[in-house]
């Protein structure tokens, strides 16, 4: 089984398909609802026709990846179910949704799963390295994991097999890992910039200390990598950056929010209560 489709020429629709084809599969069609869009990822993956015709791409392979936003996975569903499924493969990359979105499929008989890559797509152009080593967040029906799990493996990554019921739950900690860290990022940026210093020095600044949680993370475990203020229980530099982030709202709600659940952690590495009950009160909203 080496023929596949891709419907939705966006961030996850071209790496996909780029490495697909680099590990031996042959895309057949690029469809997409802008012909102009489909046929610059067809240059960009260099195989494949460009097409605005979802039911010929479906048609033309016996593998059907959907990687259209959440919002659009059952009208496509929909749209490309009046053609013949068996013996077909039909995946979608939702995250968050579980295949049973592509229910209507699997009545013409396809085999169905949700195949979710573990990974930030930030640009829609392809890098060679993007897939190895994540995991692919797995859920469908027994055949398609079965197809699920080689492709993984094929794309140098491992399956995770979640449920359905749990694909919520497992998105939310997907999400929150990687889009909130920008938006804590930004908030440093604009801190720094006050400083007078700009996005490009502040990462540059940044990129060690933040590679170097990660690895300690890695190596000693989320909780005893927590180092700062709060874990020190030092009230005065506490107080210092209030006096700072008390100028911006966002900021403001954002840091304690984020040091109330620090001192959770402080607490339970054996911060003195007398100086969790000073931080608490500093740190709560009267």
């Amino acid at each position: 089984m080496k023929t596949f489709s891709i419907i939705g020429a966006g961030r996850v629709g071209i790496p996909l398909a780029a490495a697909l084809t680099r590990k031996g599969f042959v895309l057949k069609k690029i469809s997409d609802c802008s012909l102009l869009k489909a046929r610059r990822a067809k240059k960009i993956i260099g195989q494949g026709r460009a097409t605005t015709d979802n039911r010929l791409a479906a048609n033309s392979a016996e593998i059907i990846f959907i990687c259209v936003p959440d919002s659009q996975i059952v009208r496509i569903a929909e749209e490309i179910s009046s053609i013949d499924y068996q013996g077909k493969f039909v995946f979608h990359t939702s995250g968050a949704f579980s295949s049973k979105l592509l229910e209507p499929l699997a009545q013409k008989g396809a085999a169905i799963a949700s195949f979710h890559p573990i990974q930030t797509f930030a640009t829609e152009d392809f890098d060679p390295k993007i897939f190895k080593g994540i995991f692919f967040g797995l859920e469908g029906d027994s055949k398609a994991i079965k197809l699920g799990i080689n492709l993984a493996r094929k794309l140098g990554g491992q399956a995770l097999l979640i449920s359905a019921e749990n694909k919520p739950v497992y998105h939310l900690a997907c999400s929150i890992s990687s889009n909130f860290l920008i938006v804590l990022l930004t908030e440093v940026k604009q801190l720094l910039r006050t400083i007078g210093l700009e996005e490009e020095l502040s990462l540059e600044i940044l990129t060690p200390l933040l590679n170097k949680t990660l690895h300690n993370v890695k190596k000693f475990g989320i909780e005893q990598s927590l180092t700062g203020p709060v874990v020190r229980g030092d009230l005065e530099t506490v107080k210092q950056h209030l006096a700072i982030t008390a100028t911006s709202s966002g900021l403001d709600r954002i840091y304690r929010a984020m040091a109330l659940e620090a001192l959770r952690i402080a607490e339970k590495r054996g911060l003195p209560e007398e100086k969790i009950k000073s931080l608490k009160q500093l740190l709560e909203y009267k």
